[in-house]
């Protein structure tokens, strides 16, 4: 097997040496950002809430505040060192690469983060207030809502997180099409059937009554297929 030029064989000490120093660099940036977070979460969590839920907060248990300020605080720190994870395991493996491979990874990887990033911002500051205000008030005529902070937090994380992987939708089918598992015009002359797959798909990940939210995530769905039958036929 051909080396790839300018890489050097080392022993494997050396490489776990190397790679637990290019975590320590990671790690110790997001428990600082953590802490510095968790300072200000309680700031943090008026606002999310403010924004997408139309009732006053409610706790359930004494340290439920505190593990939610402290939950909110991590993932915000992991979010914003993912480009620094992203980068040191570049550097780590990008020695072992071809150029043509770390050219892949400069273009993908960072189209990547910013699909992912628009999927949880759109889900954040457009279906969560949909999704709170119909739910929640769709049951007034029969108890009063209250609901805990832990639970929407995890809520809003997990709905953000599912429309961030949603996004990664273009990169796989562009990468299906150019890896030769399916044709372009197979796409094309079947968008009926397409479209109602990703209708049913969202009606299956959207747990909303009014049918508002689903309607949101199939168009999206849509314009994010459309979008990748674009890309395939120029890249």
């Amino acid at each position: 097997m051909n080396s790839v030029p300018g890489d050097k064989e080392l022993p494997l000490e050396e490489h776990f040496i190397e790679l637990r120093s290019r975590m320590l660099v990671v790690i110790i940036p997001v428990i600082l950002i953590t802490i510095i977070t968790f300072i200000y979460s309680g700031e943090i969590l008026k606002i999310i809430w403010n924004n997408a839920i139309p009732l006053p907060m409610t706790v359930y248990s004494p340290m439920e505040l505190i593990f939610t300020r402290f939950k909110l605080s991590v993932v915000t720190a992991l979010f914003i060192g993912i480009p620094l994870l992203l980068y040191e395991g570049f550097m780590f493996v990008g020695k072992g690469l071809y150029k043509n491979e770390k050219m892949f990874f400069i273009k993908v990887v960072p189209f990547s983060f910013l699909l992912f990033t628009s999927g949880a911002f759109l889900a954040y500051f457009l279906v969560l207030p949909i999704l709170f205000k119909y739910t929640i008030f769709y049951s007034t005529d029969v108890a009063d809502p209250q609901v805990s902070v832990i639970r929407t937090i995890d809520t809003i994380i997990t709905l953000m997180l599912g429309f961030g992987l949603v996004f990664q939708f273009p990169l796989l089918l562009v990468s299906a099409i150019k890896m030769g598992l399916v044709k372009r015009e197979f796409f094309k002359g079947k968008r009926k059937f397409v479209y109602g797959a990703l209708l049913a798909f969202a009606l299956f990940i959207t747990p909303d009554p009014t049918a508002i939210s689903e309607l949101i995530v199939a168009l999206v769905l849509v314009l994010l297929f459309e979008f990748s039958l674009i890309i395939a036929r120029y890249f």
